[in-house]
């Protein structure tokens, strides 16, 4: 009995020998895992090779950066680089110089115009120019303001990007970069035909004026309606080729402004909804299953990151969301103004209805592209809400309370939020404004169309 009992008594200190063996194993093959991952994302955040090939924001918006830095927009040193750390904003660099150099141009084209319209009048119709002028010259401030945050912003976005590259967190079916260049290319070709349209509308009508109403027909050259276009600048410089040429690049820079800032919304938007969407598939891979609380806490603290990276961005961007939302406003009820006031040529009809269509489709796509950050940082509740109860925890109460407490999505100042009824309801006031319009446009059927030579 002695001896089986010592030799049990020494299989049971073998076996317990080799359990600690086994763990110690296991934790060491833990621990190399980790370590590889930790030297992925070390090198991906430090930019090496493995970094260009990730699906994060920055290679998605960096295109887009360099093309803005033609125009003065952005103006960030390095953009070129892979490595987001490396971009940053410096008050002497080309970028600002350019950026200087448009907002002086601008500033002058812009007191020109002033000058020409005092002169001769304003109106509602009229007052578009200036309007326009004057949103750019804020704009690229604006731009610049958002510039000098650029570092404290796109950090911590690539380093979420980086953490979510990475499981648990399942690969999108789409990547970023992709979407961001289907909505740029769509949008640019829109936007180049409807500036293409504004100077054919503008030569016809030109045209059939000095055809109809003087008899030095001399003038009808697209030359003789340029130095009327741009009548601002030839007041200061003389009429030559290159004054033309500097003309159509200043007017293409306040068009090009114009629809990058619609563009940047979009496009930040789709970024931003990607990542919650991510982070709600996560979350929504554990529905029927039971979830320690150490999961819940982690699951809750990658929520905060997302949250504080949403409420940075809305922090950054609330003056360019206010100004485009505003413009985008003016700018369709003008274009409306145009069209029920009875225009004369059918090529008119064509360029007012293409430019009011395309401006009320780029309003909606920044507003329905914005309102996917909000619908997504909602998902996971529909996992949390089927918990049963004896799974309910204080942690799970946590997180159904921070996903419910705060809004999260983009704003003009916390004045309005870039919602699905935001939009709605900007629609009705523009349906309503247009019902107005209408009623004033019956009345004047009547009276025919003004003398051409007025």
């Amino acid at each position: 009995m002695r001896h089986s009992s010592w030799i049990s008594c020494c299989s049971d200190l073998r076996n317990m020998s080799k359990a600690p063996d086994s763990i110690l194993r296991r934790l060491k093959v833990r621990r190399q895992k980790q370590r590889t991952i930790l030297a992925m994302r070390w090198r991906c955040a430090k930019g090496g090779k493995e970094f260009k090939e990730l699906d994060t924001f920055y290679r998605a918006i960096r295109p887009y950066l360099c093309v803005a830095q033609l125009f003065g927009i952005m103006p960030l040193s390095n953009v070129l680089s892979r490595d987001p750390q490396d971009v940053k904003f410096r008050l002497r660099s080309v970028g600002m110089c350019f950026t200087g150099l448009f907002l002086l141009l601008g500033g002058i084209k812009t007191v020109m115009q002033a000058n020409i319209l005092f002169r001769t009048g304003l109106n509602a119709k009229n007052m578009m120019n200036l309007v326009f002028l004057i949103v750019g010259i804020v704009n690229w401030l604006n731009f610049t303001g958002f510039a000098r945050s650029w570092s404290k912003l796109i950090l911590p976005w690539s380093s979420l990007d980086i953490l979510m590259q990475f499981a648990p967190y399942a690969p999108s079916k789409h990547s970023l970069r992709s979407k961001l260049r289907l909505i740029g290319c769509v949008v640019g070709s829109l936007a180049v035909v409807d500036h293409l349209l504004y100077y054919a509308s503008g030569y016809y009508s030109y045209h059939m004026h000095i055809f109809h109403c003087h008899t030095n027909h001399s003038r009808l050259s697209f030359g003789s309606y340029l130095e009327k276009e741009f009548s601002e600048t030839f007041e200061l410089l003389p009429y030559n080729m290159f004054s033309v040429c500097y003309g159509f690049w200043l007017n293409a820079a306040f068009t090009f402004l114009w629809n990058f800032m619609d563009i940047f919304i979009v496009l930040t938007s789709i970024g931003l909804a990607q990542r919650f969407r991510q982070f709600a598939d996560r979350v929504l891979a554990l529905q029927g299953r039971q979830v320690p609380d150490t999961l819940w806490y982690d699951i809750r603290r990658d929520h905060i990151r997302l949250c504080e990276l949403a409420s940075l961005v809305d922090e950054s961007m609330s003056n360019i969301v206010l100004m485009s939302c505003a413009n985008n406003v003016y700018v369709i009820c003008n274009q409306a103004l145009a069209i029920f006031t009875k225009l004369r040529h059918p090529i008119n009809y064509v360029y007012f209805w293409y430019s009011l269509l395309f401006l009320l489709a780029r309003t909606s796509l920044v507003f329905m592209s914005a309102s996917k950050i909000h619908d997504a940082s909602l998902l996971p509740l529909r996992t949390l809400y089927l918990v049963p109860s004896t799974h309910w925890t204080e942690e799970v109460q946590r997180f159904v309370s921070q996903l419910t407490s705060e809004f999260v999505g983009l704003s003009g100042y916390r004045l309005f939020y870039l919602t699905r009824k935001s939009l709605f309801g900007m629609m009705a006031t523009l349906v309503t404004y247009e019902l107005m319009l209408l009623q004033m446009d019956a009345k004047s059927h009547k009276a025919g169309l003004p003398d051409l030579c007025a």
